[in-house]
């Protein structure tokens, strides 16, 4: 099935609302709900079994066997462990059903057999959540001060400067245009006072959604680094504020993309430690448990740790689940109340 193919087919609609009505989808939720439905489909092919209509008790023991023996990527490949993740399985029942609304016929996503197995797998095949390291301020700001004055170092510093100050994700990140809006999903604009950025297109993105303000005053290096940027760069209006660039300098029109924003960080983390001391490998092994999420992550954990409520920390970030910032704000005070920090308590001879 195509990535369009999951649009509801809803008659009566003119050529412009259908391409309103495909552009509601993000499309990584396309992409991936494409691709369970490749995976459903070619399991009931194995099957010998028609897809559609699919009954709930089919769906569950395919979702069963997935969790049991699918496929694994990534970090549990290498590892060599079986089964996919529970993530990746929950994916399935909303694509599945996607699927059905699409051809018209319906899909219950409730049916005991559904959730009983779903639950069993939660139960059975409980996984340590895999989180990036927060990359927080003191150490961000140490890596910025550190890059050198070639044109990619401008932009890598001015990128994880945003990222960081304005909490946003990667793919948020890449997608701005500066002032207006061009080809990409935000907007940045920039003025003597603050930097603002407008989420225009995404998944999460409301009727509600207020601008992000990256004041000045509040985070004068990031400032500098963003404003440094564009003017090298020369970045014109409604075009992309974050571009590829190849050797000697010479800047593309493209925007990144978002896994590049990944690449960024786990360098620029690793170039960082080497320059500080540690062993090459070891630095590379370091840089590795970062991501493009620890800008996002780091600022929500610097907040929480400087003693910022999760009302403040969610009007920058965006967070609509509490139960994701109380999880930062209770780690924060972890570290801050932690009785290893006294004196006579922690294995240290202090001076």
């Amino acid at each position: 099935m195509a990535m369009t193919d999951i649009i509801p087919r809803i008659d009566l609609l003119s050529k412009d609302a259908l391409d309103f009505l495909k552009a509601s989808l993000a499309p990584n939720t396309l992409r991936a709900y494409a691709a369970q439905i490749k995976a459903w489909e070619a399991y009931c092919a194995e099957q010998g079994a028609a897809p559609y209509p699919a009954t709930p008790v089919a769906v569950a023991n395919w979702v069963a066997e997935r969790a049991n023996n699918g496929r694994r990527g990534g970090r549990r490949a290498g590892h060599g462990e079986t089964g996919q993740a529970i993530a990746t399985v929950r994916t399935a029942i909303p694509a599945i059903r996607a699927a059905h609304v699409a051809k018209g016929l319906s899909f219950d996503t409730h049916h005991p057999a559904l959730r009983g197995v779903l639950q069993g797998i939660k139960r059975e095949k409980a996984e340590l959540p895999s989180q990036s390291a927060a990359l927080q301020t003191r150490q961000l700001l140490d890596i910025i001060e550190g890059l050198g004055d070639d044109l990619v170092a401008a932009r890598d510093a001015a990128l994880l400067a945003l990222g960081f100050a304005a909490a946003r994700r990667r793919s948020e990140i890449v997608g701005l245009d500066l002032d207006r809006l061009g080809t990409g999903s935000g907007i940045l604009v920039r003025s003597a006072t603050d930097f603002r950025i407008v989420l225009v297109r995404g998944k999460t993105v409301t009727d509600d959604d207020d601008p992000i303000i990256v004041n000045r005053e509040d985070n004068r290096e990031a400032a500098r680094a963003i404003d440094q940027w564009l003017d090298r760069a020369g970045i014109l209006v409604g075009t992309p504020v974050f571009r590829s660039i190849r050797k000697g300098d010479r800047l593309q029109s493209e925007r990144l993309s978002p896994e590049y924003v990944a690449r960024i960080v786990k360098a620029r983390v690793a170039q960082h430690l080497v320059k500080s001391g540690v062993p090459g490998k070891l630095a590379q092994s370091e840089g590795a448990r970062y991501a493009a999420h620890s800008l996002r992550h780091g600022f929500a954990t610097s907040a929480a740790e400087a003693g910022a409520s999760t009302l403040e920390i969610a009007s920058v970030t965006g967070h609509q689940s509490q139960a994701i910032l109380a999880r930062y704000v209770r780690q924060a005070d972890k570290n801050n109340l932690r009785p290893g920090r006294r004196a006579g308590v922690g294995l240290r001879r202090d001076k």
